[in-house]
């Protein structure tokens, strides 16, 4: 059983009083913090979507990943249900580069997701489709910023985060529920380990063994290098 806090004094004033919420905390002004609305002028096309890596990144939990060899083909516009690789690409927030390549693990009939949640700040991509990829992305744009899914140019599952694409202007109460409608979806999707938006978070952490798609590239953590480099848009 988890305790509750009936009453609760933060520096000198209640917030809490026998089990009744006080508004003694002002109200956030994001807009003076500079936390805006992500902001994208730029676009993503098929162009973008060319997959010729010999290696990709394979999960081993949420968190860890190590490299293997790419041995099915991914020149076509959408990929098997029958496995659990998928299209994975991570672009800069600024559109000036990209770096695409396979992500085995993460799900087996993912359409298309979107995120502007990351450890960099820059836009996750993942999926089956890479016309449902770009559907995801344009949705994540218009909400400026956010996670999307899409199935067949549709959006059907979304975690708005309108604070610079990485945090929520929605009660915790409510963001709580959006993050279990995700979990669920992707978990339906394939998604097998505990905590997708961990995994979201922590692709590009290069405190983590053993490979990360980074700024940089595809980076091989232990030998401190750089295996694959980024390419310019």
């Amino acid at each position: 059983m988890i305790p509750t806090p009936v009453s609760v004094l933060a520096k000198g004033q209640w917030v809490k009083r026998n089990g009744e919420a006080i508004d003694a905390a002002k109200e956030m002004d994001w807009s003076e913090m500079g936390f805006d609305p992500l902001k994208l002028d730029w676009d993503l096309t098929m162009d973008d979507m060319q997959f010729s890596m010999p290696f990709g990144i394979k999960m081993e939990n949420s968190v860890i990943t190590k490299p293997y060899s790419i041995s099915i083909d991914v020149s076509a516009e959408e990929l098997s249900s029958k496995h659990d690789e998928c299209f994975f690409m991570l672009i800069d927030r600024h559109g000036k580069w990209r770096i695409n390549t396979m992500l085995k693990g993460f799900a087996t009939n993912l359409q298309g997701l979107a995120s502007s949640f990351s450890n960099t700040g820059d836009i996750i991509l993942i999926g089956k489709s890479k016309q449902d990829m770009i559907a995801a992305f344009n949705r994540m744009k218009e909400l400026g910023g956010g996670i999307v899914a899409c199935e067949n140019g549709v959006p059907v599952k979304k975690i708005p985060l309108r604070l610079q694409g990485i945090m929520s202007s929605h009660p915790v109460t409510e963001l709580m529920a959006e993050e279990k409608k995700l979990l669920e979806y992707l978990k339906e999707k394939g998604y097998k380990f505990a905590d997708p938006i961990y995994s979201l978070l922590f692709f590009s952490s290069t405190h983590l063994p053993y490979i990360r798609i980074t700024q940089e590239g595809i980076y091989d953590v232990m030998k401190k290098t750089v295996l694959f480099p980024t390419i310019m848009r």
